[in-house]
Protein backbone atom coordinates (compact mmCIF):
# COMPACT_ATOMS: atom_id res chain seq x y z
CA UNK A 1 0.00 0.00 0.00
CA UNK A 2 1.68 3.26 -0.84
CA UNK A 3 0.78 6.87 0.28
CA UNK A 4 -1.08 8.97 -1.90
CA UNK A 5 0.17 11.29 -4.07
CA UNK A 6 -0.12 14.89 -2.33
CA UNK A 7 1.32 13.47 1.20
CA UNK A 8 4.18 11.87 -1.11
CA UNK A 9 4.78 14.65 -2.58
CA UNK A 10 4.96 16.75 0.71
CA UNK A 11 7.18 14.27 2.14
CA UNK A 12 9.36 14.44 -1.24
CA UNK A 13 9.58 18.67 -0.38
CA UNK A 14 10.27 18.57 3.07
CA UNK A 15 13.17 16.04 2.18
CA UNK A 16 15.11 18.25 -0.10
CA UNK A 17 17.80 21.21 1.61
CA UNK A 18 15.54 24.33 1.04
CA UNK A 19 12.43 22.82 1.05
CA UNK A 20 11.83 23.63 -2.42
CA UNK A 21 11.59 21.67 -5.35
CA UNK A 22 10.88 22.55 -9.48
CA UNK A 23 7.62 21.50 -10.26
CA UNK A 24 9.45 19.63 -13.49
CA UNK A 25 11.33 17.53 -10.76
CA UNK A 26 8.43 16.62 -8.93
CA UNK A 27 6.11 15.50 -11.90
CA UNK A 28 9.36 12.89 -12.90
CA UNK A 29 9.79 11.96 -8.87
CA UNK A 30 6.24 11.02 -8.46
CA UNK A 31 5.74 9.83 -12.45
CA UNK A 32 2.86 12.39 -13.17
CA UNK A 33 2.08 15.29 -15.73
CA UNK A 34 3.30 18.78 -15.00
CA UNK A 35 -0.68 19.60 -14.62
CA UNK A 36 -1.70 17.53 -11.78
CA UNK A 37 1.12 18.62 -9.60
CA UNK A 38 -1.07 22.38 -8.84
CA UNK A 39 -4.21 20.01 -7.66
CA UNK A 40 -1.79 18.09 -5.69
CA UNK A 41 -0.75 21.37 -3.64
CA UNK A 42 -3.80 22.95 -3.17
CA UNK A 43 -4.57 19.40 -1.67
CA UNK A 44 -1.86 19.54 0.86
CA UNK A 45 -1.65 22.93 3.21
CA UNK A 46 1.60 22.57 4.35
CA UNK A 47 2.77 23.31 0.39
CA UNK A 48 2.57 26.80 -1.77
CA UNK A 49 3.58 27.03 -5.28
CA UNK A 50 5.80 30.38 -6.06
CA UNK A 51 7.03 31.03 -9.31
CA UNK A 52 7.63 27.73 -11.06
CA UNK A 53 8.53 26.03 -7.52
CA UNK A 54 6.96 24.24 -4.61
CA UNK A 55 7.81 25.33 -0.92
CA UNK A 56 7.20 23.31 1.91
CA UNK A 57 6.13 25.86 5.36
CA UNK A 58 8.33 25.86 8.01
CA UNK A 59 7.54 24.76 11.46
CA UNK A 60 7.52 27.29 13.65
CA UNK A 61 9.87 26.56 17.24
CA UNK A 62 8.35 29.58 18.83
CA UNK A 63 6.17 27.37 21.03
CA UNK A 64 8.62 25.02 22.18
CA UNK A 65 11.07 27.63 23.07
CA UNK A 66 8.28 28.92 25.23
CA UNK A 67 7.64 26.02 26.75
CA UNK A 68 10.86 25.48 27.16
CA UNK A 69 11.86 28.63 28.97
CA UNK A 70 8.41 27.85 31.35
CA UNK A 71 10.16 24.51 32.45
CA UNK A 72 13.19 26.06 33.54
CA UNK A 73 12.07 29.15 35.45
CA UNK A 74 9.65 27.02 37.13
CA UNK A 75 12.85 24.48 38.10
CA UNK A 76 14.28 28.10 39.24
CA UNK A 77 12.16 29.00 41.31
CA UNK A 78 11.59 25.84 42.81
CA UNK A 79 15.05 26.13 43.92
CA UNK A 80 15.22 29.09 45.54
CA UNK A 81 12.27 28.15 47.94
CA UNK A 82 13.55 24.69 48.28
CA UNK A 83 15.96 25.40 50.88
Amino acid sequence: MSLPKHIELLHTVKACKHQTMHIEDAAAHLKVPDFVIPMLVKKNDDLSIQGNLIVAKRDSTGQGIFILLTFISIIIIAGFFGE
